[in-house]
């Protein structure tokens, strides 16, 4: 029978390395806030009216007509710093989004476009199959290349921002990121306050990573970090191109004003499908990060469990005496302050950047209060889910994840 003393040590043990966890993460949400303010006070952007304005070229990849997919036309022509090309590619012209794009691009008087049919992917991802297809489209004369996903929305100077970062040579690729809004129900918000959790490592170089969804990088580099060759068999396209970046001795610069809002509609069977996705993906593309999170998690879950248990037990009488009941809540209030401290951390950092209906007092209900809740209990789920898979449903395509750089496509639908 194991002593009392020893549960206490025990839990004492496991609430410390909690807490630890807690007040580094804590560190992270408010070093993201400083970071935010930093970029603000410099407001890195193009000069759009100078003599050696960058040359341009925007690559979307679409498939079918996504909810937002109009709006998007709409603030990609109506940018500041006018892209010199845009390229949008497809599976196939029969793709009911060829059209559609078609249709509001004829409405465009002084950005030129092409379409690339790209064809069907054969041991790669379907994504990545499209943008290599695309980037062979691209002239000599384009400076820079700018990847946007179909359904994210930009502000209108996000292309001036996203690009003003690679006049540093060591900034390999610029990124940003999506904020998914909490606005829509109980799946909204759920997929916010899991989505927000990732936000804040954005801001640490040494963590980082690339969002397929707004990213740029010089034409120069994607040459001569080899990225063909990364993504010549892989299904994702963004840990790749982190890898390629990393392995060239370059940095991913996270640029806040490129972050792009959200709104489009979802279930929970829905999120939870597209979330497992992404683990998967990040378990096999970034282990890395991956493991770290997952460790987290893990610590933050056991120690606030264990602390919470002995609570309730000593309090109740069940087990231990009255004052480790009330040391054990101590405990446990201080591991959800910290916790929560960081999300309200992250979000007053997200009001520098979003303002209504981008970012809404919703939002910030989900993001502290899912991490005073669920949020544990959610992440873990997924973490847990994502063990020893490799085979994903990625729109009409299940992939079998071999390797960062290979790729099986098992069947299609």
């Amino acid at each position: 029978m194991i002593s009392e003393q020893t549960v206490y040590l025990i839990v004492a043990f496991l609430w410390l390395i909690a807490a630890s966890h807690a007040a580094y993460s804590l560190w992270d949400g408010l070093s993201f806030n400083r970071f935010v303010r930093d970029a603000l006070q410099r407001d890195d952007v193009i000069d759009v009216n100078g003599a050696n304005m960058p040359r341009v070229a925007v690559i979307m990849p679409c498939k079918g007509v996504d909810e937002k997919l109009h709006e998007t036309m709409r603030k990609l022509a109506s940018q500041t710093l006018r892209p010199a090309r845009v390229i949008f590619t497809l599976e196939s012209r029969n793709d009911s989004a060829w059209k559609a794009l078609e249709s509001w691009a004829s409405e465009w008087r002084d950005l030129a476009y092409e379409f690339v049919e790209a064809g069907l992917a054969a041991d790669r991802g379907q994504k990545v199959h499209n943008l290599l297809a695309a980037v062979e489209r691209v002239s000599d004369d384009i400076d820079v290349i700018v990847f946007l996903d179909s359904d994210a929305v930009p502000g209108h100077d996000w292309l001036a921002h996203l690009v003003a970062p690679l006049k540093d040579e060591r900034v390999g690729v610029s990124t940003g990121y999506r904020w998914y809004t909490a606005f829509g129900g109980l799946a909204a918000g759920v997929r916010c306050a899991w989505n927000a959790a990732t936000a804040s490592l954005l801001a640490d170089e040494r963590l980082n990573f690339c969002w397929g969804g707004s990213m740029a990088l010089r034409r120069e580099r994607f040459e001569s970090m080899k990225v063909r060759d990364y993504w010549a068999h892989a299904l994702s396209d963004d840990y790749q191109l982190t890898r390629a970046t990393r392995d060239a001795g370059l940095t991913i610069r996270f640029v806040p004003r490129a972050i792009v809002a959200s709104t489009d509609r979802t279930t929970l069977s829905g999120f939870m499908e597209f979330a497992r996705r992404q683990m998967i993906i990040t378990r096999i593309c970034h282990p890395a990060l991956w493991r770290s999170s997952f460790v987290l998690i893990v610590n933050l879950t056991i120690g606030g469990l264990a602390v919470a248990a002995l609570t309730i037990c000593s309090l109740a009488g069940w087990y231990g005496s009255q004052t480790a009941g009330w040391l054990a809540l101590a405990g446990w209030a201080a591991i959800m302050a910290l916790a929560g401290a960081r999300a309200v951390a992250r979000q007053l950092a997200l009001r520098r950047l979003l303002s209504p209906p981008d970012l809404t007092w919703r939002d910030f209900a989900w993001d502290v209060g899912a991490t005073l809740s669920f949020g544990g209990g959610l992440h873990m789920n997924l973490f847990l889910s994502s063990i020893g898979k490799r085979r994903i449903w990625w729109r009409d395509a299940q992939y079998e994840m071999v390797s960062p750089s290979e790729t099986r496509i098992v069947q299609r639908r």
